[in-house]
């Protein structure tokens, strides 16, 4: 039996990975709305999902983002920013 404040139990490893869980649900429901809606809307979704993203990886410590920091915060936020422009670009381009 596990106590519940074990830091095995899968509610805790969902706190431990809040931004990381909340960022998933968001982009499963983009998907679906790109899925029935029209992909030019998802990808200008994704776009604003990821510059959220790089935001809460450039203002909260590195514990609250969990899994999101990869690398160094000035890789992370940079990476994040440059796919969020490059897909609103794209999202947004007539013809592309």
């Amino acid at each position: 039996m596990h106590d519940d404040r074990s830091p095995f139990t899968l509610r805790a490893a969902f706190t431990r990975q809040a931004v990381l869980t909340v960022a998933l649900i968001a982009l499963l429901a983009i998907v679906v709305i790109g899925a029935v809606a029209e992909a030019a809307l998802a990808g200008v979704l994704l776009a604003l999902l990821l510059g959220t993203l790089a935001v809460l990886r450039a203002v909260l410590p590195t514990r609250a983002v969990g899994a999101l920091a990869v690398r160094s915060r000035f890789l992370d936020v940079s990476g994040l920013l440059v796919m969020a422009i490059a897909l609103a670009v794209l999202s947004t381009s007539p013809n592309l």
